[in-house]
């Protein structure tokens, strides 16, 4: 890529969607997962069961990724903007999105969403599971840990 594509530039392609998409996408995580939490919980318990928190995961992860899938579209766009053949010559990020949906509609925005939510609603499920198991554990062990 170095030699061939554009120099050291061309190994930050698609950084900035990235970077754009970040942070909404955490933010949403996070507030979506304690929302599911407490809808999780069963009434009249502290916290909703090991199957509660994954799926809480699970919704969070699947909501958050939707909310900013199309950062994830342009970064992949921008990714591959140089390879011959693939027709896409965007020259920013507004002129990418207009192209797209100039030639594909909003849905071309929202392309291969449900491939990744398969993958991406296990995974964050696991994932706050697997925080959640590891944070009950050390609390057990010290309860004055603040975490």
């Amino acid at each position: 890529m170095y030699r061939t594509e554009g120099g050291a530039i061309s190994l930050y392609r698609g950084l900035g969607p990235t970077l754009a998409g970040v942070a909404p996408y955490v933010g949403i995580n996070f507030a979506t997962y304690e929302a599911m939490r407490k809808f999780m919980t069963p009434e009249g318990k502290a916290n909703p069961t090991a199957l509660g928190k994954l799926c809480a995961g699970a919704v969070s992860g699947a909501v958050a990724q939707s909310v900013t899938y199309p950062f994830d579209v342009l970064r992949r766009r921008f990714q591959v903007n140089t390879m011959s053949g693939l027709g896409y010559q965007y020259k920013s990020i507004w002129d990418a999105i207009s192209i797209i949906i100039r030639a594909e509609g909003i849905r071309g925005m929202y392309k291969g969403l449900l491939p990744n939510l398969l993958k991406v609603a296990p995974s964050i499920g696991s994932s706050f599971l697997s925080f959640e198991i590891a944070r009950d554990l050390l609390l057990t062990l010290d309860p004055k840990l603040n975490i």
